[in-house]
């Protein structure tokens, strides 16, 4: 068997059913694997994940000819929750630039250190600007200001949760990459007949722009605001 980069395994977990799908570069289904677990308690049952890796595993290797060594988890628990808080700055008629938006992002994660310590941050997202009394949705190119301040989210689940889903991976020798929101895949979802995988793969290769994607913890390549600031280029 081979390491490849070109599919992607993705592991759904809801409190009343499991997923798991193997997507290659074209956005193709080249395994899929579902089952209910019936749960009673609103909790993700372990025993039943490890089980349910244990039937699938081998065979999504089988059929790609290939190790399955990283997960992308999409998760949906009553655990999941998101902090906002407000960041303002003054400046002298500047044209904003990233260093002055990666100023106010830095100090927004800076004043929620001691309430994230417990946390996992499965996004950060600008929700809006507000500039010189006007808000935006998106960064507006170019623009002058005297005043700026940044609306943020955090979007987050409890440490020790990820820990015990962690650990039944490790049993397979397989890594989690990155944790994403159900709820918040499902924010960006026309209708039901859209794909969340293919949605999840957009979200991981920045279809939100707004999304900061912190690297303190998950295998990426790019700096901790890099990807946030691809749409100044």
């Amino acid at each position: 068997m081979v390491n490849n980069l070109e599919n992607k395994i993705f592991l759904f977990l809801g409190i009343n059913k499991f997923t798991i799908v193997a997507i290659n570069s074209t956005n193709e289904f080249v395994y899929k694997g579902e089952t209910l677990t019936n749960n009673q308690n609103n909790q993700i049952e372990l025993d039943f994940l490890d089980n349910f890796l244990n039937e699938n595993i081998f065979k999504i290797e089988k059929k790609l000819n290939e190790f399955v060594k990283n997960i992308f988890l999409i998760i949906d628990h009553q655990n999941i929750f998101s902090i906002r808080l407000s960041i303002k700055n003054k400046f002298d008629n500047i044209i904003i630039n990233s260093n002055s938006i990666d100023k106010l992002i830095l100090e927004a994660k800076t004043c929620c250190n001691k309430t994230l310590e417990d946390l996992d941050i499965l996004h950060m997202k600008i929700d809006r600007f507000y500039i010189d009394g006007t808000y935006f949705e998106t960064l507006p190119e170019k623009k002058k200001c005297n005043n700026l301040s940044i609306e943020v989210s955090y979007i987050c689940i409890p440490k020790r949760i990820t820990k015990i889903i962690e650990d039944v991976l490790r049993k397979y020798q397989i890594s989690l990459d990155k944790i994403l929101s159900l709820d918040y895949l499902n924010s960006f979802l026309d209708d039901k007949n859209d794909n969340l995988y293919v949605m999840a793969q957009k979200i991981l290769n920045g279809f939100n722009h707004n999304e900061v994607y912190i690297t303190d913890k998950y295998s990426k390549k790019l700096g901790f605001f890099e990807r946030f600031f691809n749409f100044f280029n």
